[in-house]
């Protein structure tokens, strides 16, 4: 196990490019691999999940992978029997799960590390209604493929919003179709909505809203272009914006398209102008004025439907005057982590006050003028508790030593280096043998 000490921050370049978004790069993987024409799709997010959804569409598709592109269509004969690596993909489990119950075959899914307790049985439950077979074995999820019917199913929507998207993506393979009842609260509104644009630009038909969809079934997936550009992420660009607050550095972040945003990743934005950020927004680009700031506000939000802008937005908090106040998020618990403690223990380690509701998804957060340090933080391998430990490090009076920080390889395998380019002083401790 490495350490990865940080230092502080002098900055050397003011513009950096966005990630490309993790979630829409799966969901277009998927979409393509069951595409019967080709498909390009260019500028990806080139994270562990990404290899593994490219692991899990193998079998049933061809696939050319070429410098920073790939080449996807539904191979013509399929493989029957599969045994896929989902690494620690919860996206690429829970949909492929759906998927394979709708395609002749045998299919044993495999997740690794945190991905092994993170909950399953509603989607499992929701499946069998429908007729699939599915069970788990120990951690491994067994799907018997066949051709479904489709049917009517309810199916809860406060733990995880990749139920919903494994359930959309099955249903234009059944011979009816399926309808969905989403039963509230609705957790991450916003990617359930992501999954449906990807399915119109493959022109399936999706019905409905708010809490009922219909996806009518026997329909082709069927690209409406050949080629496809994967825009940046909010939700990874956030960490360049708060590190531009936080560090009083001007900083222009290219590659964020505001039409293709998904909502509860641009969020962000609206919620940093509200602590008192200036941000100016131009084509493709984001400018942030972190010289510009002054005092920062508190808030008092409700991020059920943005739970992957909690940690930065965390930490601009903890420079705000005041108390804030985040609720909606006890779906946090359930992530790769329990970000809510390693939310907690970010905050505490900078000197921030914090105290956190685990039942009802809470984080209270009081500000402090000066983020403290001097501490050492276990981001658990969670990649955006290591993003958000890195950049509240990097404004931190006193160096913050960060262990179990590799699995920001995750969603942002070069972002260390990126950073790096911006002006971090960080070096890697590597443990002795």
């Amino acid at each position: 196990m490495s350490k990865l000490i940080i230092n502080g921050f002098r900055a050397r370049e003011g513009v950096v490019e966005a990630p490309p978004s993790k979630a829409l790069t799966l969901r277009y993987i998927l979409a393509s691999a069951l595409s019967r024409t080709w498909v390009l799709l260019r500028k990806l997010n080139w994270g562990d999940d990404t290899w593994s959804m490219i692991r899990g569409i193998k079998p049933i598709s061809e696939v050319e992978v070429k410098n920073d592109s790939v080449r996807i269509r539904r191979e013509v004969t399929l493989e029957r029997f599969r045994v896929i690596d989902t690494g620690e993909s919860g996206f690429t489990l829970r949909t492929l799960t759906g998927v394979y119950s709708g395609i002749d075959g045998t299919t044993l899914l495999v997740p690794r590390g945190s991905l092994i307790s993170r909950p399953m049985d509603e989607l499992l439950n929701a499946l069998k209604n429908l007729n699939a077979k599915v069970d788990r074995l120990g951690s491994v999820i067994r799907v018997i493929g066949s051709k479904l019917v489709g049917g009517y199913v309810t199916i809860s929507g406060s733990i995880s919003s990749q139920y919903v998207s494994a359930l959309l993506y099955l249903a234009p393979l059944t011979e009816g179709g399926i309808e969905i009842s989403i039963k509230p609260p609705v957790k991450s509104r916003p990617y359930i909505d992501a999954t449906i644009n990807v399915l119109k630009d493959f022109n399936i038909n999706v019905e409905g809203n708010n809490d009922m969809i219909y996806v009518s079934g026997s329909q082709e997936f069927k690209a409406v272009n050949e080629e496809f550009v994967i825009p940046g992420d909010y939700s990874l660009a956030a960490y360049y914006t708060t590190l531009s607050v936080l560090t009083g550095v001007d900083i222009r972040i290219t590659n964020l398209h505001r039409d293709r945003a998904i909502e509860s990743e641009y969020a962000f934005i609206r919620y940093a102008r509200e602590v008192g950020v200036e941000i100016e927004e131009k084509e493709g680009s984001v400018i942030v004025k972190g010289s510009s700031v002054k005092d920062l506000k508190p808030l008092n939000i409700d991020l059920s439907d943005s739970p992957d802008i909690v940690m930065p937005l965390a930490l601009l908090l903890a420079r705000a005057h005041g108390k804030s106040r985040i609720v909606g998020i006890n779906h946090l618990v359930y992530k790769e982590s329990n970000r809510l403690r390693g939310v907690a223990s970010v905050l505490k380690c900078l000197g921030a006050g914090v105290n956190i509701d685990e039942v009802n998804g809470i984080i209270e957060i009081e500000g402090v003028h000066e983020m403290r340090g001097g501490c050492e933080i276990d981001a658990v391998n969670d990649h955006r508790i290591v993003m958000m430990s890195v950049i509240g490090a990097l404004s931190a009076k006193e160096p913050i030593t960060i262990i179990n920080w590799e699995g920001i390889s995750k969603s942002w395998p070069a972002f260390i280096w990126d950073l790096e380019k911006l002006g971090a002083e960080m070096r890697i401790i590597n443990a002795s043998p």
